[in-house]
């Protein structure tokens, strides 16, 4: 998953990971349609006015886009998807839910994640659920009597999520630790808490891979503690610590794992946001070929970027990371240690959400996500490992 990394103070003190279709003309369903109207039958057609938040694959071949659309004078909540890796796309559903605005305290949604092209959930800060592809959604109860999920990831067979006691952009919130659960993804009968020492914060990650699952619980420049690095190989019942590669640097944590394959992971760690001037930050990135035992570095990033910073890793190894401050940067990574400037747009700052490589050559990204003020909304995606990046406008 990848995660959102926002300026507070000069110190990570970011939210967990919240992500465009630009498409035909909107279909006259869709504009007669009441907002939000759960579980209606959606048209065909992708409403022009579809702005992306964010994005998942549940397959090389079926992708799903959350995002906002105009109904008539008022906006929608509404899901995309394609089953031709991208070529075509259509409106499968809505989500009787407000796309949350980054920052503001508030309810609604920010992420999706399709664990298979029929069970999908999307989340932060509140949960809903699709057992039939999106078509139809149904909000489900926070576990823990929890008030947000900070992250979510799912398989074919399990779901797990990171839930906070604190409220949407609402801090810390007197210092209550975090919880980590699981349950089904097809029956969602109840949840199991999963027992893991996991401080307050704001800035949680989940990965999974199979039976493979990282937890982060970034500490370093949040509240000062030691960042919480966690790994598990038989889906969630046992889990054992692991190293943090950047514990011995000043005011660097880690923020995010990247799951390839049962044994490999890249990690990333992010620090010094400011510093050496405004808009840089110092961004390193590791990768592991034993669940997080062990790990070599993967080199530093170019300084530019302090919010939404994120990491994809391919399955065999390149890398390619979201980051923003005055404009809006992809960096990649297709060796061991050198990183290149591959997308500088100088917008301002719009940001990224949800990187993510596919193949060893398919890579996808939001650009200005709807949850952010202003948010375009636009889908990019890379047929070269990242090199180059265009818009996708079905």
């Amino acid at each position: 998953m990848n995660m959102w990394i926002r300026r507070r103070s000069g110190s990570i003190g970011a939210v967990v990971a919240v992500a465009a279709v630009l498409a035909a003309g909107p279909g006259a369903a869709h504009a007669a349609r009441g907002p939000q109207a759960a579980g209606a039958k959606a048209a065909t057609a992708v409403p022009a006015s579809f702005r992306a938040t964010s994005l998942t694959w549940p397959s090389l071949r079926d992708g799903r886009v959350l995002g906002t659309a105009r109904c008539g004078t008022k906006t929608c909540t509404d899901l995309i998807g394609t089953a031709d890796r991208g070529r075509t796309w259509r409106l499968i559903g809505t989500i009787h839910a407000a796309i949350a605005q980054i920052g503001n305290p508030g309810t609604g949604v920010t992420q999706i994640r399709f664990a298979t092209t029929r069970f999908g959930w999307a989340y932060r800060p509140d949960l809903y659920r699709t057992s039939d592809g999106g078509r139809s959604w149904s909000r489900k109860a926070i576990p823990g009597s929890g008030k947000q999920i900070l992250d979510l990831a799912a398989t074919a067979t399990t779901t797990y999520v990171i839930v906070s006691q604190c409220g949407f952009a609402s801090g810390l919130c007197g210092g209550k630790p975090l919880s980590l659960w699981r349950t089904s993804t097809s029956a969602t009968r109840q949840w199991t808490k999963i027992p893991l020492n996991l401080p307050a914060n704001n800035v949680a990650n989940l990965a999974v891979h199979g039976q493979t699952v990282y937890v982060v619980d970034a500490q370093r420049n949040v509240t000062g503690g030691k960042d919480k690095f966690y790994a598990s190989s038989d889906g969630g019942r046992h889990f054992a610590a692991r190293p943090v590669p950047c514990d011995s640097k000043p005011d660097i944590a880690l923020v995010q794992a990247v799951a390839t394959s049962a044994t490999h992971v890249a990690l990333l760690c992010v620090g010094n946001l400011g510093s050496p001037q405004p808009g840089n930050s110092t961004k390193y990135a590791y990768r592991s070929a034993n669940t997080g035992k062990t790990d070599t570095y993967a080199g530093t990033m170019p300084s530019a970027g302090t919010f939404t910073i994120a990491l994809a890793a391919s399955p065999s190894g390149h890398l390619a990371a979201q980051a923003a401050s005055g404009g809006s940067f992809i960096y990649i990574n297709n060796t061991r240690t050198t990183w290149h400037t591959s997308v500088f747009l100088h917008d301002g700052g719009r940001g990224w959400n949800d990187i993510l490589y596919l193949t060893d050559k398919v890579g996808w990204v939001v650009y200005s996500p709807a949850a952010f003020f202003h948010g375009s909304g636009k889908l990019y995606t890379t047929r070269d490992a990242g090199l180059q990046w265009h818009t996708v406008t079905p």
